[in-house]
């Protein structure tokens, strides 16, 4: 199921499954997150979690912490490769980088068995406050993706 969240007058696009949710990685959510990350992001993991226990009877099983870094992991993982092109597709090739950057058009977060990444995520969790400051630094950055693919 496709939802939308307009957050501070922004459209941001959810898909939900049980036990996984994909946020759609368009100028709209990196426009959400350049103008107040920690705020915005919260919000938006508030919106979703509410909206799935009302949709499947349940509470994700997410925590806020490793659900909001995970968005960011990708956010920044994508701003890397396209910031630095040139060298990541010396150490990604053979199509390697292309498939990175395509797995950063959807933000799958997904439960324990669900997202392999899981425990990745609850182990970067305690780099939130860290993160934040990158996002803060980055933002003005991301609103425009524009790979050389």
């Amino acid at each position: 199921m496709e939802k939308q969240y307009v957050l501070y007058g922004v459209p941001v696009r959810v898909r939900m499954d049980e036990g996984l949710v994909g946020i759609v990685n368009d100028p709209a959510l990196r426009r959400l997150l350049a103008s107040q990350p920690k705020a915005a992001t919260r919000a938006l993991v508030s919106r979703i979690k509410a909206d799935y226990e009302t949709t499947y009877n349940r509470t994700l099983a997410i925590a806020d912490t490793s659900f909001i870094v995970e968005i960011w992991g990708h956010l920044y993982f994508e701003y890397c490769l396209l910031k630095y092109s040139s060298l990541c597709r010396i150490i990604f090739p053979f199509g390697l980088y292309r498939r990175f950057l395509r797995s950063c058009e959807i933000i799958d977060c997904g439960e324990q068995g669900i997202d392999p990444n899981r425990r990745l995520w609850d182990k970067f969790s305690p780099l939130q406050a860290w993160l934040s400051r990158r996002m803060a630094k980055i933002s003005f950055t991301i609103n425009s993706r524009t790979p050389r693919v």
